[in-house]
């Protein structure tokens, strides 16, 4: 399982165009899961990553998701950015928030 965590920080958060990475913790799924996650690691003292948190079902969905979004131009995830902003306003502020909340 760590293998697929790692693949996914590879493909997102080490990814060059913060418009990939923004679109992809845009997504209403990925936001979902996330969520849980970071309860989880928060309840757990933050101790590791969210990931480490993840069922082997929701890490493949993540990884999923991410190879939907990896390899996208930035003009591309912009676009898919701007398209779930309006759909779900302020689901990826409140995220960033919620992580930087100490």
């Amino acid at each position: 399982m760590s293998n697929i965590k790692s693949e996914i920080l590879k493909l997102i958060d080490e990814n060059r165009s913060p418009w990939v990475k923004a679109a992809f913790y845009s997504n209403p799924r990925v936001s979902s899961i996330l969520e849980k996650l970071i309860d989880l690691w928060e309840a757990n003292n933050r101790v590791g990553i969210p990931l480490d948190y993840a069922t082997k079902e929701e890490l493949e969905e993540l990884y999923n998701i991410a190879l939907s979004y990896a390899y996208m131009s930035d003009e591309e995830a912009r676009s898919h950015l701007w398209s779930i902003s309006r759909k779900s306003e302020g689901s990826f502020l409140s995220f960033i928030r919620r992580l930087l909340k100490r």
